[in-house]
């Protein structure tokens, strides 16, 4: 007989069950990787804030459906947030990339750009200082710091970028004309900085008599009206007589005008184009107080501006009024304009 004809076959069904087993532990296994690489669905990160500056508090957002794991990265260097909504606060002015990271393998980055923040401005802490209101080329003008808590000063005067005084009351001198802004900071606070106004007109001439002789010794073409417009708007008897009657006339009330700008632009507008008197004019000053009148680079009485512009239409292009800082009265106007048709 064959010998192998006595060999039994036999399979334990242990070693099936465990064979199925692995199988299906497999098949779970390998399912949850698949779930696991889907796609990443996280479509935004949500930010909310009332202004993006620092020190601000801003709220970052995750509505990521099915998501139950999270981590939040801010890009400034600080520690990790691990909800679906946290807040953060940032210390420095900056572009900073947002990473938040859903289920672990899911990426999403967002920049944000927070500003300085505003500063208060404390008004006790402005500089408060004197300057006045008119100054003439070639004549030192004065200035005086009074605020309480300065203890360096940097004055710059309008003629340049560069700091002109460095004292609590200087003197400066102006080479040009024209309307100059004042600013002054104290203690190396840039951001307390006070400004001022100031209009600097030409240079005074010396006030030299003119007599009747002069004017006949002159023989050129217009040299009459110059010397009237030099002459001052009272006889010097008259202005004798106010001078002894000051006092009597400090008691009386000056009743000033009502005049602005866009009123004075209408008047002169009138005078080009002789709609209007001169009286009619004049009757919009106080009384006996004519103002002088500055035409770029020389100052003129009202009347050479009355003379110069009736009847010829001019292109009227800014106008301003300076009042006496005592009565209200108009003292100066400072007229520019050009006349139409001509280059």
């Amino acid at each position: 007989m064959n010998r192998n004809s006595h060999i039994r076959t036999h399979f334990d069904s242990r070693v099936i069950l465990s064979f199925v087993a692995i199988l299906l532990l497999s098949g779970i296994i390998l399912a949850f990787r698949v779930n696991e690489s889907e796609p990443c669905k996280v479509e935004e990160i949500k930010v909310q804030a009332s202004s993006f500056k620092v020190g601000e508090i801003i709220t970052f957002s995750d509505y990521t459906d099915n998501a139950h794991e999270w981590k939040w990265d801010f890009g400034d260097g600080n520690e990790a947030a691990f909800r679906s909504k946290v807040v953060h606060q940032y210390k420095d002015p900056g572009k900073y990339l947002v990473s938040l990271w859903v289920n672990k393998n899911c990426n999403i980055t967002r920049l944000v750009d927070i500003k300085p923040s505003e500063d208060i401005i404390d008004s006790t802490l402005l500089p408060k200082f004197f300057a006045p209101k008119i100054a003439y080329v070639n004549e030192p003008v004065s200035f005086s710091d009074s605020t309480s808590h300065a203890k360096s000063w940097e004055w710059r005067f309008g003629e340049g970028e560069k700091i002109d005084a460095i004292d609590r009351n200087p003197s400066y001198t102006y080479k040009t004309t024209g309307e100059k802004t004042i600013s002054l900071f104290v203690n190396d606070d840039i951001k307390y900085v006070g400004f001022r106004k100031i209009t600097v007109l030409p240079a005074r001439e010396e006030n030299t008599p003119i007599s009747r002789a002069d004017i006949m010794r002159e023989t050129r073409g217009n040299v009459v009206n110059d010397f009237l417009d030099r002459v001052p708007e009272a006889p010097a008897s008259e202005l004798k007589e106010k001078s002894a009657t000051t006092v009597e006339k400090s008691k009386e009330e000056v009743i000033v005008p009502e005049l602005d700008e866009s009123k004075l632009a209408g008047l002169i507008i009138g005078i080009s184009e002789d709609k209007l008197s001169f009286n009619n004019f004049v009757r919009y000053f106080c009384k006996g107080k004519l103002p002088s009148v500055q035409l770029k680079d020389r100052i003129v009485s009202i009347h050479y501006l009355n003379n110069s512009i009736r009847g010829k239409k001019i292109d009227l292009k800014s106008v301003s009024i300076i009042r006496n800082k005592d009565n209200g009265c108009v003292s100066l106007i400072v007229v520019d304009y050009k006349r139409k048709g001509l280059f």
